[in-house]
């Protein structure tokens, strides 16, 4: 490859108090190499880079082709998530009826005459952008299920009359409804590709028996029917398992050994929630580092319980403004922003630069959110942006959709919102993985070789200023001439203003000798090459997990973990992942020794996000190791700085090997 990035340079620059520039960080790209994870190569954009929207009728609620082809070819996105697959069929007694044969039980046949009878044939319109199948994660609405089959409740899911919560009692015909309407109510294009049972059950329900026995009918109903559906669960509503010391991951780590890690895939949401404190938007975040660790810490578990990695699905992910416990709400904070930074103008066009800041807010979590789930495709099958296409029907103004009606009432007007840069910003990122290496835990790195083009995506998760120095170092056996020239570079931005609103810039540059990221800044580097890259070599990434979770430690006593790598003798190459949490106001940093030997860990910027005040600090340490201290009986042992203690949550190698 050519050494027209040879110096990319960035100044790593931190400000405790004053700034002062540390050491350069470099990235090392190979884009002749490629690096597999746990045998994935291929990034997959349908997993990825969905609509929240089941795509049934799509081409008609949009109401207007030239945006179908906007958005599905121009913008590359995908479909990805429905909502209430059985109570949109419960609701019309036509269909669901009580078997006089079988009290409890729906009467099957009818289910399937009426079902049927109303499927809504598929759009060729959609099938020429799609394929050959929507890829749905669909998950059920609470209450869904017809009375006849009873109510399952605990004292904390009925306490709030406003928001009660039950599940089916008969969970047998619960599961065998479900698997009927999943049958006979789609055509296999329509048809989800995983099924949960139910959309943020109450946290009451999540480490029941209830629950999951539930799951584990509904999932044998499903497959005795041949059915090409996943079932999985439990959808829970978050994904801070970090809390009180990973006590949190408790009634996950409860429903997953209640389901005998017997369903096809297990599933969470990831958000966000932020705050505004009078001087920023902070509170917990989940996006990033903290992330890393929650997907390792649920394979760790069912790793060591029962011997396999299961899928996950993510149905929902993003970010928002919460405004809880009397803080500003997110139109409060709209308000005081504009009063603050463009106090002068008025009307519909001033209201959505307000609504912009809450976009950064989600486009900003849903990007960290994406480039961590890039890096785990062995285990995500599904991850659904929390962004819908419109949602006029129930709320004009809600924040999470891609257009709304000029002044939020004309629907002959229909007004993109800034949610939008998510698709804009990836819409071509696509081809295999290629090696990028760095040291900087604030800087997530992806790259990806497409035919003759190179992408690199990096996104800085701190609020502080980097510089990165990008190299394409030789490999040591090449002796072969750099041949391959570019032809074409651009170069993509997404950020976030002075005033919080967001920025999406892209320009063709010549050549690129500096690159700086502002804090939360995501830049996109795609170089197109007079021919193919070549492929030199492919390096396969296996993750090996920590013999257990959520152990405490202390300076004095350290939390010990034993990892085994069969093939070590093997490894190229190999990284080592911590999930940490401790008290928010403690020594962020940790002491490491591996098989007795010291690893030190850089400390992230973006600690000042992640201590979240007067509850945690949780992050993800990773850093690369040196292959030779590496056996195939590995001791790690983590301790921290002071006396305030903290826990890791799992403990995970990732090694490479070349194929």
């Amino acid at each position: 490859m050519p050494r027209l990035f040879y110096f990319l340079t960035l100044l790593l620059t931190t400000f405790p108090g004053g700034s002062h520039a540390t050491e350069t960080v470099e990235l090392s790209v190979y884009p002749q190499y490629r690096r597999q994870i746990d045998g994935v190569c291929e990034l997959d954009r349908t997993s990825l880079f969905a609509l929240c929207d089941h795509g049934v009728g799509f081409d008609q609620r949009m109401r207007d082709p030239e945006r179908v082809e906007y958005l599905l070819k121009d913008l590359n996105a995908t479909f990805g998530r429905s909502l209430g697959p059985i109570r949109s069929v419960v609701r019309n007694e036509q269909i669901v009826r009580e078997d006089p044969d079988r009290p409890g039980f729906a009467d099957l046949e009818l289910v399937k005459q009426e079902s049927v009878s109303r499927q809504r044939p598929a759009s060729k319109v959609l099938q020429d952008f799609v394929g050959e199948r929507m890829d749905i994660a669909a998950h059920g609405s609470h209450n869904a299920y017809p009375e006849f089959m009873g109510a399952h409740t605990t004292p904390q899911s009925t306490q709030d009359p406003n928001h009660s919560q039950h599940l089916p009692e008969n969970m047998e015909a619960a599961a065998e409804l479900a698997a009927a309407v999943l049958q006979y109510n789609y055509g296999d294009f329509t048809r989800p590709r995983y099924f949960e049972p139910v959309n943020e059950p109450h946290w009451s329900f999540i480490g029941a028996e209830h629950l999951a026995n539930w799951h584990l009918k509904t999932h044998s109903a499903v497959h005795d029917r041949g059915l090409d559906v996943e079932v999985g669960g439990p959808c829970n509503s978050v994904c801070y398992f970090y809390r009180n010391d990973f006590n949190a991951f408790n009634g996950v780590k409860n429903f997953i050994n209640n389901t005998k890690g017997q369903l096809d895939f297990y599933s969470f949401h990831a958000y966000d929630y932020l705050n505004w404190n009078g001087q920023d938007l902070v509170g917990r975040i989940s996006s990033g580092l903290p992330l890393e660790g929650m997907i390792d810490l649920v394979q760790n578990h069912l790793v060591n319980e029962f011997g396999e990695q299961k899928g996950i699905v993510i149905s929902e992910h993003g970010g928002y403004v919460t405004g809880s416990q009397g803080r500003p709400t997110a139109e409060e904070v709209g308000d005081l922003l504009a009063a603050k930074y463009f106090p002068e103008g008025e009307g519909f066009e001033h209201e959505m630069r307000k609504r912009s800041i809450q976009s950064h807010v989600l486009v900003s979590a849903i990007m960290a959110n994406t480039l961590t789930f890039m890096d785990h495709p062995h285990v995500i099958k599904k991850a659904v942006p929390f962004i819908l296409p419109e949602s006029m029907a129930w709320d004009p103004k809600y924040y999470s959709t891609l257009y709304v009606p000029y002044d939020f009432t004309d629907r002959s007007r229909w007004v993109e919102t800034r949610n939008s840069d998510f698709y804009k910003f990836f819409r071509d990122v696509q081809g295999e993985r290629v090696i990028i290496k760095g040291g900087d835990p604030d800087i997530q790195a992806r790259a990806f070789a497409d035919k003759d083009r190179l992408i690199i995506v990096v996104n800085n998760l701190s609020d502080e200023l980097h510089d990165v120095k990008l190299d394409f170092p030789q490999p040591k056996e090449s002796t072969e001439p750099q041949e391959t020239k570019s032809k074409k570079i651009v170069l993509r931005r997404y950020g976030r203003n002075e005033d919080y609103t967001p920025y999406l810039t892209e320009e063709n540059i010549e050549s690129l000798e500096q690159l700086q990221l502002a804090g939360r800044e995501a830049v996109l580097v795609a170089v197109e090459y007079d021919q193919e890259i070549p492929v030199k070599g492919t390096f396969n990434e296996t993750p090996h997990y920590g013999s257990q979770l959520a152990v405490k430690a202390t300076k004095e006593k350290p939390a010990r973990f034993l990892v085994e790598i069969p093939a070590a003798k093997e490894l190229a190459f190999a990284t080592l992942r911590l999930s940490i949490s401790r008290p928010f106001d403690a020594d962020p940093n940790v002491l490491v020794k591996v098989n007795g030997k010291r690893v030190e860990f850089p400390l992230e910027d973006a600690v000042s996000r992640l201590a979240e005040e007067g509850r945690e600090y949780a992050s993800t340490k990773i850093v690369q190791l040196d292959r030779k201290l590496l056996r195939e009986q590995n001791r790690v042992e983590v301790s921290f700085p002071d006396d305030r203690g903290g826990t890791v949550g799992s403990v995970v190698i990732r090694a490479g090997t070349k194929l």
